[in-house]
């Protein structure tokens, strides 16, 4: 069965949304995607050597993404470095829906709590970040590391590089979070024709009348017996044999 051209091209019309994070922005913000042949950052926060590696993004089945954000604590040639992850997954209209942090320190793993965003309404579905989604993702990022640091303080943690990793997540937090948007595909109209050979084909020109059997202006020719046809040349009567 074969769609109505115009329920045809409405349904091919129909812009599809979808969430991208622009990885280069992100790098940028951290100084450059220079490390690691071109897979890594590396920076200095609160006096201390970091490396943030490029996002692993995964797409939801609801239409959403899973980004997974890998940081190291660089402690130096001598000493082991300090590894953590930052997790944030964001529903198909860009609102963030959950955030959490984790930091291994040699044999310990501090986790904080898990902590997720109430959404939005269907009114704002579609577009950018707006209407207080920006502030909604500031109280769940300040709500993800303040329950770490206070982890990372209770295990006695000493070291400035170590005591500030919390806040180095946080900066990546704030950094990655502006490099979510929402993107919507122009729409793709489709030709109505299934078939483009048919639909490029051209139309065969009617055959011409022919002008034996009707003369221009459709009358009927009236000639008497032996008279020739119209355009035939007259033949002249051949001459009684003896």
């Amino acid at each position: 069965m074969k769609l109505c051209p115009i329920v045809f091209l409405v349904l091919a019309g129909a812009a599809q949304a979808g969430v991208e994070v622009d990885v280069e922005k992100f790098g940028e913000g951290l100084g450059g995607w220079k490390k690691e042949g071109g897979k890594a950052a590396e920076y200095k926060f609160s006096e201390s050597n970091y490396r943030t590696y490029k996002p692993e993004i995964t797409s939801a089945p609801d239409g959403g993404i899973f980004i997974s954000v890998r940081v190291d604590h660089m402690r130096g040639m001598f000493s082991a470095d300090d590894h953590a992850s930052l997790e944030m997954s964001f529903g198909p209209d860009g609102e963030m829906l959950s955030a959490q942090a984790y930091i291994s320190i040699q044999d310990r793993r501090i986790s904080s709590d898990m902590f997720r965003s109430g959404g939005r309404s269907a009114a704002n579905a579609v577009g950018s970040v707006v209407n207080g989604t920006a502030e909604r993702a500031a109280k769940l990022g300040s709500e993800v590391f303040a329950s770490l640091a206070s982890k990372v303080l209770r295990e006695n943690v000493t070291e400035p590089g170590r005591v500030s990793f919390p806040a180095a997540l946080r900066h990546n937090y704030n950094m990655l979070y502006p490099c979510v948007r929402v993107v919507k595909d122009p729409p793709k109209a489709l030709p109505v024709e299934d078939d483009p050979k048919k639909a490029a084909a051209v139309p065969t020109p009617p055959a011409a009348p022919d002008p034996a059997k009707k003369p221009p202006g459709g009358m009927i020719e009236v000639r008497t017996f032996g008279e020739p046809v119209t355009g035939e040349p007259k033949k002249e009567p051949e001459p009684a044999k003896p």
